[in-house]
């Protein structure tokens, strides 16, 4: 049983290699970036391919399957924090009244994920953090948010996230894009353990020329966490 999880961790492995700045690897590249020999590359390569989560390119070069889009739309109808927070998503930005991005993200490993956004009106800007991209945990209000939320250590970094979970949604203002805010605040699954963040991105400028308008997109992000929070609790 041990030698056959090596061998799945490995081929999984492969997959981790494809990501938006590098989406392609010859097999004999993915050979040597994990100390494979060639027939396992081959073997661990060809399984993926007939699984259609890899595809062959020019030049033989491998990139991402359609298998991938296939797992990607069943995971946005089961995941529970997409199912249980889209309507609070969708209320918020419809509440925001202003061009906003609604952003709803999920802790991923040590990462932070966008797995879903809403759009109503045009926002008049774009934003680099698409659905599908990871970014650290140190990066933007969505991320920010979860990590004050995660059990922390270093006494001095610990008190800091406190200081952050106490203040309510967290505020950055270009972080991820110039000229761009982040509000967020955090969702919770039926434990009480940090599962994601809900919130805005917005132009920057007119916000801050505006304290209380930051503050009421404050509280309805807030609002909104809390919302996602408890129809994931009666779900």
């Amino acid at each position: 049983m041990e030698k056959r999880m090596s061998t799945a961790d490995r081929v999984l492995s492969i997959l981790g290699l494809f990501t938006a700045e590098r989406p392609q690897w010859t097999v004999e590249e993915i050979r040597s970036e994990l100390r494979l020999s060639a027939s396992t590359a081959y073997q661990y390569v060809g399984s993926l391919t007939k699984a259609g989560l890899l595809v062959s390119g020019k030049a033989g070069r491998c990139m991402v399957g359609p298998a991938a889009i296939e797992l990607d739309r069943i995971a946005r109808q089961v995941d529970p924090l997409i199912r249980g927070a889209r309507a609070a998503l969708q209320a918020l930005v419809g509440a925001s009244g202003a061009g906003a991005v609604g952003l709803l993200c999920r802790l991923y490993r040590l990462q932070v994920m966008c797995v879903e956004q809403y759009v109503l009106l045009d926002p008049g800007f774009s934003i680099s953090y698409e659905r599908g991209r990871p970014l650290p945990l140190m990066r933007g209000s969505a991320s920010k948010v979860i990590l004050a939320n995660l059990e922390a250590g270093w006494p001095s970094f610990k008190e800091e996230m406190r200081r952050i979970r106490r203040s309510g949604p967290v505020v950055a203002v270009g972080e991820l894009d110039p000229g761009v805010m982040g509000i967020s605040a955090p969702v919770f699954d039926e434990h009480d353990q940090i599962l994601g963040s809900i919130g805005l991105a917005l132009e920057a400028a007119p916000v801050l020329a505006d304290p209380s308008r930051l503050e009421r997109l404050r509280t309805i992000v807030q609002q909104a966490g809390e919302a996602a929070t408890r129809a994931l609790r009666s779900a």
